[in-house]
């Protein structure tokens, strides 16, 4: 006698291949799904909007949230712009004059000019409430590397003091770190970290593979530092492991972007700085902040 046969055991069986398969199918899209960025839209800087003020040679930015402001840094205008973060419009310039005019930490004479001429990069320290301003070595012997401070005046960011920087310094990119609260910089491959009050540059180490440093962007809750790199590159780094991490390195001159000079993470997108200087005047991509969506 033929044993019987549940009438519903075949389709028991075929409801869990159907679900294997969705399942397999599931896992495979999200398998080949890889990090990306869309442009979604560029900040002018020359002018910006609404402005006759142009910034003539990008190179840094710090994010300040509690004014949604990104702060630019200008190398040949010797000057630092105010931008709100949202609109691009311009709020402010604090310009060489300034910056010439502030005393040395601790009692000294007055910066002069040839410590704002090769102004690189910007690190807003929110735990303080500070901002600090690396000026480097380019172009000549008489260049003096230098680190300002700005403090907050009456709800508005001022120059309060500098310090000398030792001979050959080149901090090229800048970032506070909210998870250490110690501020980081770096160029080519070296990363280190300063202290404006001791004026303590400290030991180098590197990344594995990264290098061609120009920017440095600490995610909001420090889990990430991004990169700003040479070649129009930008890329992520897990800070816990000081690490890339895999799928995380974009190449974005496809966005017209040349020279990634600064990166911030502000909102969930990714704001990077041209520094390319080849436009001509009146594009309206010469120095241009791009911002960038990010999935994956």
């Amino acid at each position: 006698m033929n044993p019987k046969r549940s009438s519903r055991g075949p389709a028991v069986v075929g409801s869990a291949l159907v679900v294997a398969v969705l399942w397999v199918a599931a896992s495979a899209g999200a398998a080949l799904a890889s990090p990306s960025l869309q442009l979604a839209r560029t900040i002018h800087t020359s002018p910006f909007d609404g402005s006759s003020v142009s910034v003539k040679d990008a190179e840094g930015s710090a994010y300040v949230l509690r004014d949604n402001s990104i702060w630019l840094a200008d190398d040949n205008g010797r000057a630092i712009y105010e931008v709100n973060a949202s609109t691009g419009a311009w709020k402010r310039t604090i310009s060489g004059p300034s910056f010439e005019a502030t005393l040395r930490f601790g009692g000294g004479p007055a910066a002069g000019s040839n410590r704002d001429r090769d102004i690189e990069s910007m690190a807003y320290d929110a735990l303080t409430d500070r901002l600090y301003v690396f000026s480097g070595k380019c172009c000549d012997t008489s260049v003096l590397p230098t680190a300002f401070r700005l403090s907050r005046v009456s709800g508005n960011f001022q120059l309060d003091s500098y310090q000398p920087l030792p001979t050959g310094s080149d901090f090229t990119a800048s970032a506070w770190s909210p998870t250490d609260n110690k501020v980081y910089v770096g160029v080519r491959k070296e990363l280190r970290t300063y202290d404006f009050e001791t004026n303590v540059v400290g030991p180098i180490f590197r990344v594995p593979n990264l290098f061609g440093i120009l920017g440095l962007g600490f995610s909001p809750n420090g889990a990430d530092l991004w990169v700003a790199r040479h070649d129009a590159v930008v890329s992520r780094v897990d800070w816990s492991s000081k690490t890339l991490v895999a799928g995380w390195t974009f190449t974005v001159s496809s966005f017209g972007l040349r020279d990634s000079r600064a990166v911030e993470l502000i909102n969930g997108q990714l704001y990077v700085l041209d520094g390319y200087d080849g436009r001509s005047k009146g594009d309206p991509l010469r120095h241009a902040l791009y911002v960038f969506n990010v999935s994956g």
